[in-house]
């Protein structure tokens, strides 16, 4: 769980990405009436990395990010900076990050939305090596 929380922090803390959506980046579902844009991540694979002694202790999980936002320019930026964070190295709070690796990247069509309008964003895979301390 504490991965989860320093990723989360990690990426509140980097300047680009909270310029765009300052504490709105959610795990698994985004706070419904909460301003766009906004930043979704899932965990798609936990990872675990095994020797024949067992879980070695690191881990590769593949993780889901959805930039979101109204307008290309509100998410496109947003994807911009995911990116050039996650491919640095950094250890945030319990968790030593490795440079991540991005996987795949897909456009999300424009949704229609009640109350809010026409929703779209990028959707992109990265394989993110990380460890405990």
């Amino acid at each position: 769980m504490t991965m989860r929380i320093d990723l989360r922090s990690r990426l509140v803390a980097n300047a680009a990405i909270s310029a765009i959506v300052g504490p709105r980046i959610y795990w698994n579902k985004r706070k419904q009436g909460d301003p766009l844009p906004a930043m979704v991540l899932y965990k798609i694979t936990p990872g675990n990395q095994y020797t024949f002694d067992g879980d070695s202790g690191l881990y590769g999980s593949h993780i889901q990010f959805d930039s979101i936002g109204l307008e290309v320019r509100d998410f496109e930026p947003l994807f911009d900076a995911l990116k050039a964070e996650m491919e640095q190295p950094r250890t945030v709070g319990q968790t030593a990050f490795s440079m991540s690796f991005l996987e795949g990247e897909r456009d999300m069509p424009f949704v229609d939305v009640d109350g809010v309008g026409a929703v779209g964003g990028i959707s992109a895979d990265f394989f993110v090596w990380w460890k405990s301390l």
